[in-house]
């Protein structure tokens, strides 16, 4: 960047420091490397040196990579968009559904195990009940038997009893003991008083023992014992314990299937309880004399299925209740999402101005408040993404124009070598050189640095390049008025706070006199090859578009030097002695000053090449800073 220079003397003298050995690296390649141009051939053109830092641009400008992308952003893998692997774009199950499926599942199986449960809890108790029930009613009527065999025995004892021979007590007969038994069982069973025993289950009451005759077979209903498909218990469920109990001995439970009086199956429960051993044997033989009471079930299991069907009746009606719960909440639950998806398609199609009307205080309103905010996000990206693609259009054809405006090659002076070099350190630099050729043997020599990078930097540069060609063959020899001229022009031209600093040097190629003038420009550099030494060519003078002209013209001064044989004068621009490193370290004039005096002997070409592999050592990685630019011409004549 162009910076205002402090004033120096015209000459300054220094001894140039002890040439260093070469390098095996040969002067072309360090041309071709640096950029540099190369000298004059035998046929006395020059030719730019491959790799040169001369910017170069095709007419349309090169396609930037964003514009690629934007080109070719709808293909992804070559296959017109359609990648490999599982179309995502294909819609399954809306989550509606699953969420309406999952709660309903979750809770209709809930309450399928809660009805079976509740089924075979009261269908234990039901049928416990009945089983508790019998065996007691068996129990109570054994009880009868015993006290009528007691009182049997008693009147048995009266008889033998030595004091009562001789009267006639009169014991009960079986017909009155079967009379009273059964009347009191009947009335037992009968709440009505009708005799028709409707509201009892109890089908028979027998007794079974053949050793008491008084009692045996007597009893209520039908005397049938057989029954089919029997099974046997070895526990009841007893509701009071609130679980099974294990039967005792002498007590027997069985269920099965009898043949009832109108002909049907009756399906029973029937107990059989032992009586005391002095009873004897049942008529079968196999088992101890007992009590034996059916009991039908049939209302048992009438009950049981009517409870089966209420819970399962109950048990659907609340899956419905829940089905229907569950679809009302996961609507309320997926509606903002589904919101968001309609408006998330609607940006997809390219609208970001659209925003997302989902509003909820749950995650989903917090999705859309961060959805919201990525389509701004991507509004700005997509403004910023088109402004970036504006600008490297408008780049392409600021390189365009600068490189047409700087030169290809320099030019063929009788007697002198000269070389140039350019590297920009952005896109579209600021800095401009130029050869002028005046006529006569005159040639004129112009590097300035435009404050300001970019497209800016580089209209101002064209203004300039542009003036100065005009007014350098106005003024001819005269570098000052040429200089007092352009900055009189240039003022017009630039916005207020630009400005330009420049050096301009003109060689008489018959004389070897050099005319120059320097708008705040950094000194030029003369090797003189006679001394080994170096001069600083410096000038007062401020750069130009600071003022319109008094000032300026006040301030600058031309001076005069001579190229002797084999002497060298190098311009340049800041960029050089100021290259950074990683460590924010410059280069540094006495650095600059000295790799010119150790290869001052080298022609034009090769002393640029050296400043250029000094100044590339001492970067490293890091990056170019600031733009190189500098010309070198060389007195060929031997000195």
């Amino acid at each position: 960047m162009a910076t205002r220079r402090n004033e120096r003397p015209n000459t300054q003298s220094r001894p140039a420091a002890r040439p260093a050995p070469r390098t095996a690296t040969g002067v072309s390649d360090a041309g071709r490397q640096s950029g540099v141009h190369a000298p004059v051939t035998s046929s006395g053109i020059h030719a730019p040196v491959p790799g040169s830092g001369v910017h170069t641009a095709s007419g349309s400008g090169p396609r930037s990579a964003a514009m690629d992308r934007r080109v070719t952003g709808n293909r992804t893998d070559g296959s017109g968009g359609k990648g490999k692997g599982k179309q995502y774009g294909q819609r399954g199950m809306g989550l509606r559904a699953k969420f309406m499926l999952v709660l309903a599942g979750v809770t209709a199986t809930a309450l399928v195990a809660l009805g079976v449960t509740m089924a075979l809890t009261t269908n234990s108790f039901l049928f416990g009940q009945k089983q508790h029930s019998g065996v007691e009613i068996a129990r109570m009527v054994a009880q009868i038997g015993v006290a009528v065999n007691a009182r049997l025995e008693f009147f048995r004892k009266l008889r033998s009893d030595p004091l009562f021979r001789g009267v006639d007590l009169p014991s009960p007969t079986r017909a009155e003991i079967e009379r009273d038994i059964v009347r009191y069982l009947d009335t037992a069973r009968d709440w009505t008083g009708r005799g028709t025993f409707s509201t009892s289950d109890i089908l028979s009451i027998r007794f079974d023992c053949p050793s008491i005759p008084e009692i045996s077979q007597v009893g209520i209903g039908d005397l049938e014992e057989a029954m089919t498909k029997v099974d046997d218990f070895t526990s009841i469920y007893v509701p009071k314990v609130g679980g099974k109990v294990v039967l005792p001995s002498g007590i027997s439970v069985r269920e099965g299937i009898k043949r009832g009086g109108s002909g049907g199956d009756v399906p029973i429960y029937r107990f059989k309880i032992a009586l005391p051993q002095e009873f004897g044997q049942a008529t079968a033989g196999n088992e101890p004399a007992n009590v034996r009471v059916d009991i039908a079930i049939e209302s048992v299991q009438r009950v049981s299925k009517n409870l089966f069907i209420t819970i399962g009746i109950a048990v659907f009606i609340a899956i419905g209740v829940v089905v229907a719960v569950a679809n009302w909440l996961a609507g309320n639950i997926t509606r903002p999402l589904d919101m968001l998806i309609a408006d998330m398609k609607v940006v997809a199609r390219g609208k970001l101005d659209h925003e997302t009307k989902a509003r909820s205080n749950d995650e989903i309103g917090l999705l859309a408040s961060e959805f919201n905010r990525m389509t701004g996000n991507l509004k700005i990206a997509q403004s910023a993404l088109v402004e970036q693609e504006k600008a490297e259009y408008e780049l392409s054809i600021a390189r365009e124009v600068q490189r047409q405006l700087l030169p290809a090659e320099a030019p063929t002076i009788m007697g002198y070598d000269s070389a140039a070099f350019y590297q920009g350190a952005k896109a579209v630099s600021g800095d401009y050189f130029d050869f002028i050729p005046l006529g006569n043997g005159l040639w004129g020599f112009i590097i300035a640095d435009v404050s300001g990078k970019g497209i800016p930097g580089s209209m101002v540069m064209a203004v300039t390049r542009t003036i100065v060609r005009l007014v350098a063959n106005k003024y001819l020899n005269r570098a000052a008025e040429t200089l007092k001229e352009t900055n009189r022009l240039i003022s017009k031209q630039i916005k207020r706070g630009m400005f330009v600093t420049a050096f301009y040097a003109i060689l008489d190629e018959n004389t070897g006199s050099v005319t120059y003038a320097s708008a705040g420009h950094n000194p030029m550099v003369i090797y003189r090859a006679r001394t080994g030494t170096h001069e600083l060519a410096t000038g007062k003078g401020i750069a130009l578009g600071f003022n319109e002209g008094p000032l300026f013209d006040k301030t600058i001064q031309e001076q005069t030097t001579v190229l002797g044989p084999g002497d060298t004068m190098l311009i340049y621009t800041d960029g050089f002695p100021e290259a950074m490193n990683a460590a924010n370290e410059e280069f540094g004039e006495e650095n600059f000053y000295q790799v010119i005096g150790q290869n001052g002997r080298l022609d034009a070409r090769g002393q640029i090449a050296k400043l250029v592999e000094a100044i590339s050592g001492h970067r490293r990685e890091a990056e170019q800073s600031d733009d190189l630019t500098i010309i070198a011409v060389r007195n060929v004549a031997s000195a």
